[in-house]
Formats: C-alpha cells, sequence, structure tokens
C-alpha cells in the first residue's frame, strides 16, 4: 500500500519517469545498477543473458537475493530477476525498499523489494522511434490511449570482440556476435481498479569462443546460439478506497542452447543442440486487506499467497558427441503463505510495526515451514525528519534446477537469516538526505560447490554475513538544474563449502553521481558509477594464467542529451563507457560494451 517516504520505517527509494528519460538507460537493469547499494551481476551489456548464464540485480552483497515486481506481480524465476522484458521507455518509476522485506512478499527479499510500475496510459499519442550507433540499432512504436499503453521493439546489437579479462589474457578468447531482441509490452486498464498487463521477448544471443596459443587463434573456434523466450502476465485489482488489492502473475521462459564448430556453424541458423533445454513456469496469487483501526492512527494488512513453479529439463546431453541420450526431467514446488503486518501508533510522533508471515511449501524433494517475524519503529523528529529501524527474517528455497545435477542425492533446506537495520532521513521541497547502518547475518548460503563430480552441485555451504553503511543526497539547486550523489561501504563475506574462515564474497564501495542541467530545448545528464575492493576472480582458485588478482574495478562515465525540438520531435545522442575502461561486470570477468554511442530520433503524433 503506498505511503510517503517520511512514514516508511525501512530504506526506500524512488526512481521517477524523469529520472530514467534524463539518464539515458536503455533497460531497467541499467537504471537499478546506478543506484546506492547495488552490485548487480551480468554476463553481458545491460543485463544480457546467455542461456542459463542469467543476469540478476544484487542488492547489499547477497546475489539472488532481491525480488523484483511488475506492478506488483513477482517476476523471479529460479531465484533469478532478470528484467529483460521491461522497456524502459514503458516505466513510470521505479520503488526500492531495502532490507529484509520477506513478512510481506515472501521468499527472497533478503537484500530488498524492488517494485517496477509501469505506465498506464493516457492522452491518445503514437511515438515512432528510429536509433542507430557505433554498435547497436533499434527501432521502436509505442501506443497509448485513456486506458492502454502498446510497446513493440527491436534490438540489434553488434559484434564485439574480446569480451573476458581473464581468457583473453590467457587461454580463450571470448566475443559477442549480432544478436537480435523483440519485445512487447501492453498495459490495459479497463477501469480504475483493474489492470492487464502482457510481456513478450524473444532474445537471439550469439558468442563465439577460440583457444590461444601464444596470443593467436588455434583450431576451428566455437559458435554458441542462444534463444531464450520469456512471457510475463499478469491481473491486478486494486481497490485502494476499500484497501483491497488482489494480483494473479504468470511467468514463463524457455532457453534453448546450441553449439556448434565456427567454420560450420552459420550464425542465425541453428545446427546443434547442447546440454539442456529449459523450461521454467510460475504461477503466483496474492490478495490483501488493509484496516485503518483505533480512529485511523494504528493500521492492520493482512493477506494469503499461493505459489506454483515447475522446471523441465528436457535434453540432457549424457553420451558422447556421436552418442547421445536425451532424457527429460521434472521439478515442481507449491507453496502457501499467510501474513500481518499490525502498525500501533504510541503517540502522534512514535509507531511501532509488528509483521510475520507462515509458509507452508511442498517441493519436489523436501516439505518445508517457514515462519518469519518482523519488527520496524518509526521516529517523526519533525515533519521533515523521521529516524526508523528495520528487524526481520528473510528466507529462499533452492533453485528447482539443483535437482538436475549429477550426483543430487539430499534436500537442501532453506537459505534463511535476519538483517538489522535503523537509519536517519531528511527530506524536504529541495533536499533530500538519507543515512542508514545495517548487518546481514544469513545461515546455509547457496553456493555451487565441487565434490569430486563431472558438474558442480548446489550446497548449503555456511554463513554470509554483511555490515555496511549506505548514504544518499540530492539536492534540486533551481528549476532547471539537480544533482544526486551516493555512496555504499559493506563487508560481504562467505564461508566456503567445508571452511570456518570467510572469504570476500562481492565489491565493498560504490559510488554513484549524476547531474541534469536543462537549457531551453535541451535536457543533459551525467551519471558515474564506481565499484571498488572487489572480491576475488572466480578463477582465482582454478590456477588460470592472469587470474590471481582481485575483479577489476568498474569506473563507468556516462552521458545524455535530448533535444526536444517540439511537442513531436525530439533526438537523443546517449555515450556510454565514455573513459572507454574495460567494464568488469562480474566476479568471471565478462566486459561490458567499450565506449559507444547511440543517435535515437523520437516522432510523437
Amino acid at each position: 500500500m503506498e505511503t510517503r517516504d517520511l512514514d516508511t520505517p525501512a530504506a526506500v527509494s524512488v526512481i521517477t519517469d524523469k529520472e530514467i528519460s534524463n539518464s539515458g538507460a536503455k533497460t531497467a537493469y541499467e537504471i537499478i545498477e546506478r543506484q546506492v547499494g547495488f552490485t548487480n551481476n551480468a554476463y553481458g551489456p545491460g543485463g544480457r543473458e546467455f542461456g542459463g548464464s542469467s543476469s540478476r540485480t544484487v542488492l547489499r552483497g547477497l546475489d539472488k537475493g532481491t525480488l523484483v515486481m511488475v506492478n506488483g506481480a513477482p517476476i523471479n524465476m529460479l531465484n533469478y530477476n532478470s528484467m529483460e522484458g521491461i522497456p524502459a521507455e514503458s516505466i513510470e518509476k521505479i520503488e526500492i525498499v531495502r532490507g529484509a522485506q520477506s513478512v510481506l512478499y515472501g521468499s527472497e527479499a533478503f537484500g530488498g523489494a524492488i517494485n517496477i510500475i509501469t505506465k498506464k496510459g493516457g492522452k491518445g499519442k503514437s511515438t515512432l522511434t528510429v536509433g542507430a550507433g557505433n554498435y547497436d540499432k533499434k527501432w521502436s512504436i509505442n501506443q497509448q490511449g485513456d486506458n492502454y499503453t502498446i510497446y513493440l521493439s527491436k534490438d540489434y546489437y553488434g559484434d564485439v570482440k574480446k569480451t573476458n579479462k581473464v581468457f583473453e589474457e590467457s587461454t580463450r578468447l571470448w566475443s559477442y556476435r549480432n544478436s537480435t531482441k523483440d519485445n512487447a509490452f501492453i498495459t490495459f486498464s479497463p477501469s480504475d481498479k483493474l489492470s492487464f498487463n502482457v510481456a513478450h521477448t524473444k532474445g537471439r544471443y550469439y558468442r563465439d569462443s577460440w583457444t590461444l596459443k601464444n596470443g593467436e587463434k588455434t583450431g576451428a573456434g566455437t559458435a554458441y546460439l542462444y534463444e531464450d523466450q520469456r512471457d510475463n502476465a499478469s491481473m491486478i485489482y486494486d481497490d485502494k478506497e476499500n484497501q483491497f488489492k488482489s494480483v494473479l502473475s504468470y511467468n514463463r521462459r524457455e532457453i534453448n542452447p546450441y553449439q556448434g564448430n565456427i567454420t560450420k556453424f552459420q550464425f542465425g541458423k541453428m545446427n546443434e543442440a547442447t546440454s539442456s533445454n529449459w523450461k521454467m513456469n510460475t504461477m503466483t496469487w496474492d490478495t490483501q486487506k488493509g484496516w485503518n483501526l483505533r480512529g485511523d492512527k494504528d493500521y492492520l494488512i493482512a493477506g494469503i499467497s499461493l505459489q506454483k513453479d515447475n522446471m523441465t529439463d528436457n535434453f540432457v546431453n549424457i553420451g558422447t558427441a556421436t552418442d547421445k541420450v536425451y532424457v527429460t526431467k521434472d521439478a515442481d514446488r507449491k507453496s502457501a503463505s499467510v501474513y500481518a503486518s499490525y502498525k500501533y501508533e504510541f503517540t502522534p510522533a512514535f509507531s511501532t510495526t509488528i509483521g510475520a508471515r507462515g509458509q507452508f511449501i511442498d517441493d519436489y524433494a523436501k516439505d518445508q515451514n517457514v515462519f518469519l517475524p518482523q519488527l520496524q519503529t518509526l521516529l517523526k523528529v519533525t515533519d521533515n525528519i523521521s529516524w526508523y529501524t528495520n528487524i526481520g527474517k528473510s528466507f529462499q528455497m533452492p533453485a528447482l534446477n539443483q535437482y538436475f545435477s549429477e550426483g543430487r542425492t539430499d534436500a537442501l533446506k532453506p537459505q534463511e537469516g535476519w538483517t538489522y537495520e535503523t537509519g536517519l532521513k531528511i527530506i524536504n521541497n529541495k533536499t533530500s538526505f538519507k543515512f542508514g547502518i545495517y548487518h546481514m547475518d544469513i545461515d546455509g548460503k547457496f553456493e555451487w560447490v565441487d565434490v569430486g563430480l563431472p558438474d558442480k552441485i548446489l550446497m548449503n555451504a555456511g554463513k554470509f554475513k554483511n555490515t555496511g553503511v549506505e548514504v544518499e543526497y540530492a539536492q534540486q539547486i533551481t528549476d532547471k538544474l539537480n544533482y544526486k550523489l551516493g555512496a555504499s561501504l559493506s563487508n560481504p563475506k562467505t564461508q566456503a563449502y567445508g571452511a570456518s574462515d570467510y572469504v570476500q564474497s562481492d565489491a565493498k564501495l560504490q559510488l554513484t553521481a549524476g547531474i541534469d542541467y536543462v537549457y531551453g530545448k535541451l535536457i543533459s545528464n551525467l551519471n558515474y558509477l564506481y565499484l571498488g575492493k572487489r572480491e576475488d576472480s572466480y578463477y582465482n582458485s582454478f590456477g588460470v594464467k592472469g587470474s590471481d588478482h582481485s575483479v577489476p574495478h568498474r569506473s563507468l562515465l556516462n552521458a545524455a542529451f535530448t533535444y526536444k525540438a517540439d511537442e513531436c520531435n525530439s533526438l537523443v545522442l546517449n555515450l556510454n563507457n565514455i573513459f572507454d575502461t574495460k567494464d568488469t561486470i562480474n566476479k568471471y570477468e565478462n566486459w561490458g560494451m567499450p565506449f559507444n554511442w547511440m543517435l535515437t530520433y523520437n516522432y510523437s503524433f
């Protein structure tokens, strides 16, 4: 239910459509990775994915510990929160609530919950967009009316050589090849209480890999094609007057990977199926009701949630290259939850909120029952200053694909633990200052572990801990000039499987900055992201040449310039990675894009 930031006992950030438009971000992933506390993990530029190598949003250092929703409907699958199907142009605002949020939102909300709210329509308008740059091209059509929005687009991604630091310097050379992504996003609201959302995304992503010897290519090389299709649909009934909300959502994803010898492989055609073909489905129904009590001093919200997950692995190559055996593996999970949260006002300035959730899980391997408590307090020092505390327990079930690992004979317990947090907010018409301190203590963290089998298997490795500080400051200097600064300093660490010592598991330092300036018809934006004090390279313990180091820092400077000639015509110039750094985007040392630009023309009528 919607509340003011100052009245919310948690760390909150809201990114408006104006900020999104001015930033030049092309995807929801790019928008979120520039917010305080995030160290997102991707395998390609802008959150691009390659089959089972799925990108995800990482908040406060815990991988796969953030829940993402679209208009209140969860989109996480296999504990990943990919946002490939959400075009930036369709977003009205993004709300981020940090800290333990599992009482209200269920599994995976360790680091927090993100709600992406899309545009619901408005005055009738059509917009045609075409864009081209030194690597990529795109086109889109956007049509909106009083109660609907339709967005169609196609992205063309160009070739990029040398996309991995470790392998490029030692034994393998990876590169991106020409790829495409089709998007369709539709929102329809037949009434002010009922809305429907449908998203369809189909990607064809190519990579190739060559063996190197003395820095030169040897052999024929290997080409990879990943066909990736996903569908998201939701129906939302939101009666704000009676404080009743019900969300029914369905998520589906299918991954078809192929590979072949580069000398024989024709890009755009499918040659040879490789290890697995995944199909995933998730259906969720969540209904909640709110009540104002004691003369509107108190507030109670209660709800129920049902969810069903299924995953099928259709093709598992067990034989040799010439003698293949294909089998089908299937796993499913059902869960039911009841939850409630009660806000009690002791005085007009001080209130406390107590929440609890019981979740009952019928799992493929072993049933689980989970109880989650939460305690929050809020002190309104003045009309513009508030101080909050937030203590809560969160949990996460292992992803269903763990059961497809070779040698998987035991059932994992849920990953669960506590987050303790306190913070100060000072907000007025011109400035916003937010400061927070938190500590996370998680048991049974999931890790893929080598136990001597052909493939790694998922295990409850040990504890995850993180203690951190987050600071955000924003100021509207004039009606034409504003800026925002952010910083996060933390100490994310994990016990390796079978070990008692802790090792660093994510970046410790993050800095963000952005500035907007309006001069007549020109809007200019400059934004900067820095990640430093990062963890060891994933390949450090494998003895790979050139891997005995920490993951290089990120230093990413982007700029966007929008010229609005009139109500119908506008031009946008995006400049990304202006420093042309080797932008290392994950612990596997995949690189993002080198310096790239795109000029986009928008025509509305």
